[in-house]
């Protein structure tokens, strides 16, 4: 039965971080559709407002305002700077690159998050895992093609921290989540976001239309779900498990890319795309069939 328990949390963790990464795609389609008529800040800013504005709603409805209060306002800080920078480094590249391409750079994160969960929370990294996911980011690098020009460029340097700074809030969601609560860390962080990012914003403020305005909303209550499912994904499996699985985004990214923005796949792509996918289900597998959480 202990067995049993223990493979269902798996599934259960696998299949709400899956559903962070449709999320996610979705949502940066819809900041690289923006990010042509707004500064990354005002795109950062506007996000978070409807995503704070839509937990208060649900709060308020929910007549469980006292769930709200922070424990912790230390980690909430740091974890909305943390959010800002990645945000902000990210949403600038999506502007400037194309969006499989942002994908194959953002594909570091398991390689850090691996390496961060080893030195601060820990976790044994077993031989398999770390293969498989070394090998998913050779996958990565193949696709971006580092000999061609533009590798370099100032969009692809500073998108390149991004990653690290997301693999970082991993590592905070998995040690702190249970602590804190799902709730609390979602409300916080969208706050606290949408507080540092207005200054910032106002320097080139542009009025949105009422059809953006629907977009920032859907965009809102998407990182909502997007964080609230990664959170409750974490409360039940390990982050250095559902880490390379975070290279399914890019096969996703492929298809958005050819079908809304007519950015044709590269032969790099489709073989490195295939290298990803081998390695993700890989580590998969063998999380299901040790049944560990």
């Amino acid at each position: 039965m202990h067995a049993s328990k223990k493979k269902t949390d798996y599934l259960c963790g696998i299949t709400r971080f899956l559903r962070s990464i449709a999320i996610g795609v979705a949502n940066d389609t819809l900041m690289k559709l923006l990010g042509a008529e707004y500064s990354v800040a005002q795109l950062v800013c506007l996000r978070y407002d409807f995503a704070t504005l839509l937990l208060a709603l649900f709060e308020v409805s929910g007549k469980n305002i006292g769930s709200t209060f922070m424990r912790m306002p230390k980690l909430h800080i740091i974890r909305a700077v943390f959010l800002l920078v990645a945000m902000s480094l990210y949403c600038y590249g999506l502007y400037k690159l194309p969006i499989a391409t942002v994908m194959s750079l953002n594909f570091v994160i398991p390689l850090f998050t691996l390496i961060f969960a080893r030195i601060f929370l820990k976790e044994k990294m077993r031989l398999d895992r770390i293969i498989a996911t070394i090998v998913g980011f050779a996958g990565v690098y193949y696709i971006f093609e580092p000999k061609n020009e533009g590798f370099a460029t100032l969009a692809a340097v500073l998108l390149l921290l991004s990653p690290m700074l997301f693999a970082a809030l991993d590592i905070i969601n998995q040690k702190f989540v249970s602590d804190e609560g799902v709730f609390r860390m979602v409300f916080y962080t969208a706050t606290l976001t949408f507080i540092f990012a207005l200054p910032f914003a106002l320097f080139k403020w542009r009025a949105p239309s009422l059809r953006d305005i629907v977009l920032f909303a859907i965009l809102g209550g998407g990182a909502d779900l997007l964080l609230d499912c990664i959170l409750r994904a974490f409360e039940k499996v390990n982050v250095s498990i559902v880490a390379p699985l975070r290279d399914l985004e890019l096969i996703l990214a492929i298809g958005v890319g050819f079908f809304r923005f007519h950015e044709v796949p590269s032969k790099n792509t489709i073989w490195g795309s295939l290298v990803i996918i081998t390695s993700t289900l890989d580590i998969v597998y063998a999380g299901v069939k040790d049944k560990q959480p």
